[in-house]
C-alpha cells in the first residue's frame, strides 16, 4: 500500500456513503458519475478490498467498508481541523457569527440561536448576522462563504458539509372547515364556482389524537381531532408554496418514499399563512409544521404514519468543517438542539 490516499477519494467515498448512491454523490461534488467511481475504484485499489456493494437500488458498505468508513470520517474531521485551526490563527478579532435560516424555521430556533451565539465564549449580543432566504439562497451563501452556518428542514443535501440534525415538530393537515358544506374544490380556480367539490377532501377522521404517541402536547382544538392518516393525506388535493423554502419538497418527499401520489391543487399560494386561508375557503387541504399554523379558527388534524407515529419534519444545521470559525459552529449547534 505505497500509495498515497487521496482526500478527494475519502471525501467520495464519505458521500457515497452518506446519501447512498454514486449518482448522488457525484451531484452534490459537482463531478461525472465515472469521475467519483473511478476515485473511489482507486482508493479501494490503495486499501485492497472494496468499500461498497452497488445494485439497482444504490450502495451499501461491504463489511470492510462498514469498518474503514468511520475512520475515513475521523481523518477527514482531522484534516478539516488542521485548516479551520489555521484559518482561526491568522483571521485575527472573531467576525460576527452568519447565520441564514429558511422561512420554515420557527420563531424559537431563532431565538435560541441568538442566546447560543451571546453565550459563545468571547461573543456577545451584537455577535450574531441573521439572514433569511430560500433554500438555494442559503446554500450558494454558505458555499460561498458569505454565510457561516445554515438552519434548514432536512431536505437538502448537505454531504460536502458538517451537519446535525437539531430538532423536529409534528406536521398537521390544515383542511376545510366542518361549515365547509360543498367542500373544497378540485384543482379548480378560486374564482369557478363550477367545478365539482373534492369528495377525497371531505373529514374522514382516521385513529385518535392518542396514536400522535411522544408529540409535542397539541392545541385543544387538534386534541380532539382525530388523526389523519398518510393514505388519507394522499387522496386530499393538497395546497402547496413554490419550492423555494424546503415544504412542498418535504411533502413530495413524504408521499413519494410511501409510493402515494400528490395530487396538487392547479394553484399555488405565496405564503403559509395563505394556504390557511385558501385551506378555510375549501380549495384544499395543506401539511403545515404545527408552529407554522396561526390561525386560531383553522381546522387542523395531526398526521401519522401507517403506524400511528406522528409525522414530523426535521431541522438540521450546517456548517463548512474548514471554517475558521468551525469549533465555535460546532458547539453553536450543539446548543441549537432541541
Amino acid at each position: 500500500m505505497n500509495d498515497r490516499l487521496s482526500p478527494e477519494g475519502l471525501r467520495y467515498a464519505q458521500a457515497v456513503a452518506r446519501t447512498g448512491s454514486f449518482s448522488a454523490a457525484a451531484r452534490e461534488y459537482d463531478v461525472t458519475q465515472p469521475a467519483l467511481s473511478n476515485a473511489i475504484r482507486r482508493l479501494e485499489k490503495i486499501l485492497g478490498a472494496r468499500l461498497f456493494e452497488r445494485n439497482t437500488r444504490g450502495a451499501r458498505p461491504t463489511i470492510f467498508g462498514a469498518t474503514i468508513l468511520p475512520r475515513i470520517d475521523a481523518a477527514l474531521a482531522a484534516l478539516d481541523a488542521i485548516t479551520a485551526e489555521a484559518r482561526h490563527w491568522r483571521a485575527g478579532e472573531p467576525r460576527p457569527v452568519r447565520i441564514g435560516v429558511s422561512p420554515l424555521i420557527s420563531a424559537d430556533v431563532v431565538a435560541r440561536a441568538h442566546s447560543a451565539v451571546a453565550g459563545l465564549p468571547g461573543r456577545g449580543r451584537g455577535s450574531l448576522v441573521l439572514r433569511e432566504a430560500d433554500l438555494s439562497e442559503l446554500r450558494t451563501a454558505l458555499d460561498d462563504d458569505e454565510l457561516d452556518l445554515i438552519v434548514v428542514p432536512a431536505v437538502l443535501p448537505l454531504t460536502r458539509y458538517r451537519h446535525r440534525v437539531i430538532g423536529s415538530e409534528p406536521v398537521v393537515l390544515v383542511e376545510p372547515g366542518a361549515g365547509d358544506a360543498a367542500g373544497p374544490v378540485n384543482s379548480a380556480s378560486p374564482t369557478d364556482p363550477t367545478r365539482a367539490a373534492d369528495p377525497a377532501n371531505s373529514a374522514d377522521p382516521v385513529g385518535s389524537a392518542d396514536s400522535v404517541g411522544s408529540a409535542d402536547p397539541a392545541s385543544p382544538a387538534e386534541a380532539r381531532a382525530a388523526a389523519a392518516r398518510i393514505d388519507d393525506v394522499a387522496r386530499r388535493t393538497l395546497l402547496l408554496v413554490p419550492d423555494t423554502c424546503g415544504l412542498t419538497t418535504f411533502t413530495r418527499d413524504l408521499l413519494a418514499d410511501r409510493g402515494l401520489p400528490l395530487r396538487a391543487y392547479s394553484g399555488e399560494a405565496a405564503s403559509y399563512r395563505v394556504l390557511e386561508d385558501w385551506a378555510g375557503m375549501g380549495l384544499g387541504s395543506a401539511l403545515l409544521p404545527r408552529s407554522k399554523v396561526t390561525r386560531v379558527d383553522s381546522s387542523v388534524r395531526p398526521v401519522v404514519d401507517a403506524r400511528g407515529a406522528a409525522v414530523t419534519i426535521a431541522y438540521e444545521a450546517a456548517w463548512d468543517g474548514a471554517s475558521p470559525v468551525a469549533g465555535e459552529l460546532e458547539a453553536l449547534a450543539e446548543l441549537l438542539v432541541s
